[in-house]
């Protein structure tokens, strides 16, 4: 798992990073708290991706094996329990997406305001990205290159 825009594909990389620039100096975003733009994740193997999937969908303990087996940090009962992906053939597998989260006052936003993400989508759309925050169930740190 990385979270390097250079372990994208370079055209989608491109995209990821001219949105975070144009992120990291918008007005609007600075208007509502924003003090940064973090890159959680980039490229993702196979297997955390089966990690991933593996939430809500196996039983605890072994959702928690299939954490370890990754190389992913220990993970909680509860969060075991909730689902994080909907797939197994994610474009992070590709290198064809990034999340990108919010920093509000120098923390890391996980629940920044729903005005933070629509604005985020905003410009990463306006810079030929597909937001996943539009979509059912909503996925609002996602951005991918699908061109």
């Amino acid at each position: 798992m990385s979270n390097k825009i250079s372990d994208m594909m370079p055209k989608a990389g491109a995209k990821v990073a001219l949105a975070m620039e144009k992120m990291k100096n918008d007005a609007a975003l600075k208007t509502l708290g924003v003090t940064g733009i973090f890159v959680n994740e980039t490229l993702r193997s196979l297997s955390v991706q089966m990690a991933y999937y593996s939430r809500s969908r196996m039983s605890v303990s072994d959702v928690k094996k299939m954490y370890s087996a990754a190389g992913l940090y220990r993970i909680g009962d509860k969060e075991a329990k909730r689902a994080n992906t909907w797939t197994l053939s994610s474009n992070h597998i590709k290198g064809l997406a990034a999340d990108l989260v919010p920093e509000i006052n120098g923390v890391i936003a996980w629940n920044a305001p729903q005005a933070v993400w629509q604005r985020m989508g905003e410009i990463g759309e306006g810079c030929g990205l597909t937001w996943g925050g539009k979509w059912n169930p909503p996925d609002k740190p996602h951005f991918e290159y699908t061109k």
